[in-house]
C-alpha cells in the first residue's frame, strides 16, 4: 500500500524537494518508521532560505495513550532524513529535522451514565475516546492526527463524550495546559491555543462517571 502512494510521488518529485509537500513525501520515503512529516518554508516559522521538517515516530498505544519520550525521533531516524533531504534539496536551502513541539493538555470531567449502563465500561470507553480523539498521530476531526496548530477547545471535549451511546449527560468538563514533561497544570481554559506548527499531547485526564 505504502508503495502504491509513493511511486507516483517519487516519480512527481524525480528526488528533488522544491515544494514543502516533496519535503514531506521524502522524509517518509527516508524513514518509514515515521508516522508523519510537517515541512514549514521560510516566512512560516523558519528562517530565511531554510526549510523545517517536523518529525513525529510511528508508535504503539495502550488505548490510545502515550508516553511522550514515544513521540521523539530517534537521533539515527533523524540524521538519515536530514541526508536524504541534503541531497535532494535546491542548492543555498537549509533544512533542520526535528521533532515537532507538543501542548500538553489535561482535560477533567463529570459524566452521567444513562439507565441500564454501566458506569465502569463507558468510564473505559470515554477514557479511550479523548485519548484517541486528541491524539497527535491519529486522532483530530479526520482521524488522522491533530492538525498542526489547531487549538483545542472545551465544546470538542463535550461534543467527544456526549456523542457516546452511553452518556445521558455530560455535567462538567474543564481543560487545563499541562507540561508534558512534568505534568504540572496550568489555569483551567476554555481554549488552548497551540503555536502554528505544534501538536497536542494529552496528559492524564480524568473522569468521573455516574450512574443514573
Amino acid at each position: 500500500e505504502n508503495a502504491k502512494i509513493r511511486g507516483p510521488i517519487s516519480l512527481r518529485t524525480r528526488g528533488r524537494a522544491v515544494t514543502t509537500e516533496d519535503f514531506e513525501h521524502l522524509a517518509l520515503e527516508a524513514a518509514p518508521e515515521l508516522a508523519r512529516a510537517h515541512a514549514v518554508a521560510a516566512g512560516d516559522g523558519a528562517e530565511p532560505g531554510s526549510v523545517r521538517v517536523l518529525v513525529v515516530p510511528s508508535v504503539t498505544a495502550d488505548a490510545g495513550r502515550l508516553r511522550f519520550e514515544q513521540l521523539l525521533p530517534l537521533d539515527e531516524t533523524l540524521a538519515r532524513v536530514a541526508g536524504r533531504l541534503d541531497e535532494c534539496r535546491v542548492v543555498g536551502t537549509r533544512v533542520l529535522v526535528e521533532p515537532p513541539a507538543y501542548r500538553g493538555i489535561t482535560i477533567v470531567a463529570r459524566l452521567r451514565a444513562r439507565p441500564r449502563v454501566n458506569p465502569t465500561r463507558l468510564q473505559d470507553e470515554a477514557m479511550r475516546a479523548i485519548y484517541g480523539y486528541f491524539h497527535p498521530i491519529t486522532g483530530g476531526p479526520e482521524g488522522t492526527g491533530w492538525p498542526f496548530g489547531r487549538p483545542v477547545q472545551v465544546g470538542e471535549v463535550y461534543a467527544v463524550l456526549q456523542g457516546l451511546r452511553g452518556t445521558e449527560l455530560v455535567e462538567d468538563v474543564r481543560l487545563f495546559g499541562a507540561d508534558p514533561v512534568t505534568g504540572q497544570r496550568g489555569q483551567v481554559t476554555q481554549r488552548l491555543d497551540l503555536e502554528p506548527h505544534a501538536l497536542v499531547f494529552s496528559y492524564e485526564h480524568q473522569l468521573l462517571v455516574e450512574g443514573a
